[in-house]
Formats: structure tokens, C-alpha cells, sequence
């Protein structure tokens, strides 16, 4: 097996936790930036890229806060979370991924999420 390695990865934005959570919480703002769709069906998220898919579960999700899906094809302790913080002095919002990937693919692991929050900031001018 691989080596699997945990990535935390953290951008800034100057929007409000209220605005970005939705992008990071239902299929609709999903699919806005991270996939080319998202369905939800039987308890179930399916993620759809360029013909391929992949299901997850949603183990938790707080309003405003975080959201956290857990691929069901990947180790039982591995997951995707979407975590958002306001800085109390600048207003400005982080949104710190945390996702898990084999240790050779960490960088173009990087340059999709660099990539999808670029289209991610595009949609909601942030």
C-alpha cells in the first residue's frame, strides 16, 4: 500500500463564513467549484468529474463551521473537511482543507486545490 499522507491546506477569504459555507456544505455550491456535479441520493453524495465519480458519506457538519465527508472507497480514518474561521481582528475568513492523498502526489494534490479555490473565489468574488 502507499503512503498516505494528511494535507491541510489553508486559503483566505474576504467574505463572510454565512456566504462560503454554503459552497462547502450542499451539492448546489459544490458543484459551483469542486465537482462538475454532485448528487445526493440515499444518504449518499456522488461526486462526478469529467466521467468518473466517487461517493462519500457526510460524517459531520456544523453551520457555518465545517463540513466533513468521508470517501467510502478510502481508509475508514481518512477524510475531507471543510473548516472556516473569521479572524475577530480583520473579518477576513480561512477555509482550511484537510484531505488525504498518496505521499508522491502531494504537490499535483496541491495544484487541484489551488486550482479548484481559484474557481472557488471567482464565483463568489472573494
Amino acid at each position: 500500500m502507499e503512503n498516505r499522507v494528511k494535507n491541510k491546506l489553508e486559503y483566505l477569504f474576504n467574505c463572510s463564513t454565512k456566504l462560503l459555507y454554503r459552497y462547502i456544505s450542499n451539492p448546489t455550491g459544490l458543484e459551483e467549484w469542486f465537482a462538475d456535479a454532485v448528487n445526493f441520493t440515499q444518504g449518499k453524495y456522488v461526486f462526478l468529474w469529467d466521467g468518473s465519480s466517487r461517493e462519500a458519506e457526510l460524517l459531520e457538519s456544523r453551520l457555518n463551521s465545517h463540513t466533513r465527508f468521508r470517501w467510502l472507497d478510502d481508509p475508514e480514518d481518512e477524510f475531507l473537511e471543510f473548516r472556516l474561521r473569521q479572524d475577530d481582528l480583520t473579518n477576513d475568513v480561512s477555509l482550511t482543507i484537510t484531505d488525504f492523498c498518496d505521499s508522491e502526489e502531494q504537490e499535483g494534490n496541491q495544484m487541484l486545490w489551488d486550482s479548484a479555490i481559484q474557481q472557488l473565489r471567482n464565483r463568489i468574488g472573494a
